[in-house]
């Protein structure tokens, strides 16, 4: 039992990457932190917009168009894989401080986390121009971070009073990002009414299973539709900023093939 758990465990952590995979992955990832951290807001969040320094900062530095310019070129050059360790390197430290821009901070939070691990992986060999052989812990890291955020959003609402629908009846009415007033106890979708507490049922039932269904071969496409319609239909409902594309541009981390014909498991 013990060795063939081992055994696993070394395949799941250690088994090879598929460098073609790795570069399409930086490609399409290069092309998403283009979209999330374009300058969309000129707002930082609440506690360092009390400083009047950290603000000029952010006015004469971040947020100016050259600072965007410079993020440009090792943006570039990470998703055409040359040399992606340096040019990763230098993605991370220049796109740091755009995180703490407001409405936008969590799903950079997301997505930046995603580009350290992606960043661990090597580059194309100098010489040969072929990929060197590398472990897929890296993009098993980018897998947790998506399973993290569903599970633990499911756990931290799986209250008596986030289910009895309570919370989310408070929030319609209090926060500005909501976009549906559920104050009457139901959500409105058409001709149809459905109980806030039905709502709030699913949205714990379903994050819980985008948190597990994607590690399994067998479910994970069938999962994959489940979290893009729960999205969609989260977005006619309250606004999160980039969140619901941040979290369903991870679901590459699950689909694409990233396991080289060797490692692969049946």
């Amino acid at each position: 039992m013990w060795p063939r758990f081992v055994a696993r465990l070394d395949r799941f952590l250690f088994a090879p990457v598929d460098p073609r995979t790795v570069e399409l992955f930086r490609a399409l990832f290069s092309a998403f932190l283009a979209l999330l951290f374009w300058p969309h807001v000129r707002e930082i969040t609440g506690g360092l917009g009390g400083y009047e320094s950290v603000v000029a900062l952010y006015d004469q530095v971040f947020l100016a168009p050259w600072y965007g310019a410079v993020v440009a070129l090792p943006l570039l050059a990470f998703g055409a894989s040359r040399r992606p360790r340096v040019s990763g390197l230098l993605l991370i430290l220049l796109l740091t401080p755009l995180v703490a821009t407001s409405s936008f901070s969590f799903s950079r939070q997301v997505a930046l986390t995603g580009l350290v691990a992606l960043w661990l992986l090597p580059g194309p060999a100098r010489r040969s121009g072929t990929a060197l052989a590398a472990p897929i812990w890296p993009i098993r890291l980018i897998q947790i971070e998506l399973a993290a955020v569903y599970g633990w959003n499911a756990i931290a609402k799986a209250t008596p009073d986030f289910l009895s629908g309570r919370i989310l009846i408070e929030m319609s009415t209090t926060l500005p990002n909501f976009l549906v007033d559920l104050s009457d106890g139901y959500l409105h979708v058409g001709l149809l009414s459905l109980p806030v507490w039905l709502c709030a049922w699913a949205t714990v039932l379903v994050e819980a299973a985008l948190a597990v269904g994607f590690w399994f071969r067998r479910t994970r496409w069938a999962t994959a539709f489940l979290g893009v319609g729960f999205h969609v239909l989260l977005m006619g409902v309250v606004k999160i900023g980039f969140l619901d594309w941040a979290t369903m541009f991870l679901y590459l981390a699950f689909l694409l093939p990233f396991e080289a014909a060797a490692g692969r498991q049946e």
